[in-house]
Parts: C-alpha cells; structure tokens; sequence
C-alpha cells in the first residue's frame, strides 16, 4: 500500500541534453504515489518544453515556470508547491533508479525515522571516465541512529561519503516545515552553498535518521557545471555557508568532535580557494585563505595525522605569495 505521497522537488535551468533522462527516472519510480515538482527558471534551450510534455503526460509532474531567480529560489518555488508526505530532492542533470524513494520509504517506515539516506554513484560525461561507485571508508554502524550520530557521519566527510548532499536522502515532512507548515527555506544570496546550509538545519531537525546501504542516485558531474567553475565568489559563498553552519551548530551546543570536523571542512575549501587566488594572482583572497588555514590548522593536523599527502600540500599552501 503506498498510502504516503513523495514530494520530489526538481530546479530546471537549462539542460536541455539531460533533463528527458531526469524526468524519465522520476516517473518511472516503482513507488507511484508522488508529486514531481519541476520549476523550470527561466530555461531558454527548450528545457520548459520539456517539462511541459512530460506534465502533459504525466498528471504526476507539476510544471511551474517562472523569470530566472537562480537554484535556491527555484528550490523554495517548490518546496511552496509540495504536498507530499515526504520530500525528496534531484537535480535536473542527474537521475536515479527505479526503486529509490520505494526502498528509501520502506527504510523510513520500518525504522520509523524522519531521514533516510542512500548512496550514488558519479557519472561523468568526459570520455575515457567511467562510474564510480562512492563508497565510505568506514562502517555505517548502526544502521539507525540518532541526531548526535547523524552529524558526525555528515561531517566526517573523508570517511563517509555518501553523506555530504541533499539528493540522496528522503525527508519526513516534519523536518523541513514547521508546526505552521511553513517550510525551511534556501538562503538565496548563496551562489555556491546554500544546499549546505539547509542539510546542517535538516540534521538538527531529525530526531532518528537511517542509512541504506545501496546506491541510488547517478550525480553527473559536468565541467560547465557551477560547483566546477573557477570563481572565487562562488568559492567564497562556500566557505560562508560552513561558517554559517559553525555557527548554526554551536548554537545547539554540537559536541566538540563534530566541531573540529567542520573546522577540517573549511581549511579543505579554503586551500583549494588559496590555489585558486594564487593562480589568478589575488593578493587578498589569498591573504583572507591562509589565514583562514592557520586559524583551524591545529585542527586539520589533528585529525589529518595519518594522511601525509594532505599535511604535505597544506603546508606547501601555507608558503604561497603574490
């Protein structure tokens, strides 16, 4: 009996070469009670039509059109528009397999959790590339757990890898609304970001979560993609939305351990936004990175301390002038 509706909230911007296969994974989902909110904003390579003829197709899909306001907007143009039971999320290039939210439901139910999780596999359009199937390093154990473990498998993110994005899980209602049903909403100044923001705020919100080990969601990773472009802003949005989320955490008072792992996070982005600035020979970006590197660096060689690549490259950054 699939009683419960699945909300899938879908932002469309101009993918035209891969959003058929998107749409088509989503409806073709075993389980059948869902709502397929795709907001197309503003498409202009024929991507709207597309979502027209599958909502044509399929009284399923919801299309909703609307000017060009970017990802976050797009994503909290659904989240408006969802009426489901559960909420899930995809991404417009991506798509997943057939059993996904069926087996992610069941996991729900039968742990009687607010978030499950399933892993994905990378896909690449570059030739020569081949999947990969993302593992973790360590154990998931237990299999169901509490808000407290929850964090640190979120930022543990070396040894737990399938935890670190929104797509691959499914959200009880509760988690993302509140008792007025008015839901969490993307921080929309956020260029690059704000998904991590909104999955610290899901995480404190979850009281019980669950992990399936089994992949589920193919992540294209396309080199024209956004996350991918050398822009310093965007690199700096990022490491504003994990300063947000160290903020957000010791609010609550998060242990010290999860603390440090976030600590390790922003030194990690703010090297590779080092390199970056280096590269394209801007002093105070570069200036604003290092220091950002020797705040947390007893932090980092901590909990780097068998990883001597990484302690090696660290230090090489640390040298860096312009």
């Amino acid at each position: 009996m699939q009683s419960k509706k699945v909300s899938v909230i879908i932002p469309v911007y101009n993918t035209v070469n891969y959003l058929e296969r998107c749409l088509e994974s989503a409806v073709s989902q075993t389980y059948r009670n869902m709502e397929i909110i795709c907001v197309d904003d503003g498409s202009t390579d024929g991507s709207g039509e597309i979502v027209d003829q599958f909502a044509a197709r399929d009284d399923r899909v919801i299309a909703v059109h609307q000017r060009n306001c970017g990802e976050s907007n797009a994503r909290n143009r659904g989240l408006y528009e969802a009426s489901g039971d559960y909420i899930g999320f995809m991404d417009c290039d991506d798509w997943i397999e057939p059993d996904m939210y069926e087996s992610l439901i069941k996991a729900l139910e039968d742990a009687d959790a607010d978030m499950a999780i399933g892993g994905f596999f990378r896909e690449f359009e570059e030739a020569g590339k081949t999947r990969i199937t993302v593992r973790n390093e360590k154990s998931v154990e237990p299999t169901v757990f509490d808000g407290k473990m929850l964090l640190r498998y979120l930022y543990e993110r070396d040894a737990y890898r399938t935890f670190a994005y929104i797509w691959d899980k499914l959200y009880k209602r509760k988690v993302i609304y509140d008792n007025s049903d008015r839901p969490i909403l993307f921080d929309e100044s956020m260029r690059l970001g704000g998904d991590v923001l909104y999955l610290a705020q899901c995480a404190l919100n979850t009281g019980r979560a669950v992990y399936v080990d089994r992949s589920f969601y193919h992540y294209l990773q396309r080199s024209s993609s956004g996350c991918h472009l050398p822009d310093l802003a965007r690199k700096q949005d990022n490491i504003r939305a994990y300063r947000m989320v160290q903020r957000r955490l010791e609010e609550h008072n998060v242990e010290p351990l999860v603390m440090d792992f976030i600590k390790r996070i922003l030194v990690y982005h703010s090297s590779y936004m080092a390199e970056l600035a280096y590269e394209l020979k801007d002093g105070n970006v570069l200036k604003e990175s290092l220091e950002l590197m020797r705040e947390y660096e007893k932090e980092y060689r901590m909990l780097n301390a068998n990883r001597t690549e990484w302690i090696r490259r660290f230090e090489e950054i640390l040298q860096y002038k312009i």
